[in-house]
């Protein structure tokens, strides 16, 4: 099964794009802000990530840059 990891602060985000994507059928792990969008997909490596941008502590750019660079 594809795991999706769903990075963003807003919690009503997250469980509607969760539940989405838990109904068709995607095995969907979840973070809170960048920092621990990158320690998760770190440790998890998942299939796919969506983030959001603006968050706080690290962005989603930030994001894509660390994760790019390691």
């Amino acid at each position: 099964m594809d795991r999706i990891l769903v990075v963003d602060d807003d919690e009503s985000t997250r469980q509607l794009v969760k539940t989405t994507l838990t109904n068709a059928g995607y095995d969907v792990i979840e973070a809170t802000d960048g920092v621990q969008g990158l320690h998760t997909a770190l440790d998890k490596r998942p299939d796919l990530i969506i983030s959001d941008i603006m968050m706080p502590i690290k962005d989603g750019y930030e994001l894509a840059h660390d994760l790019r660079n390691n």
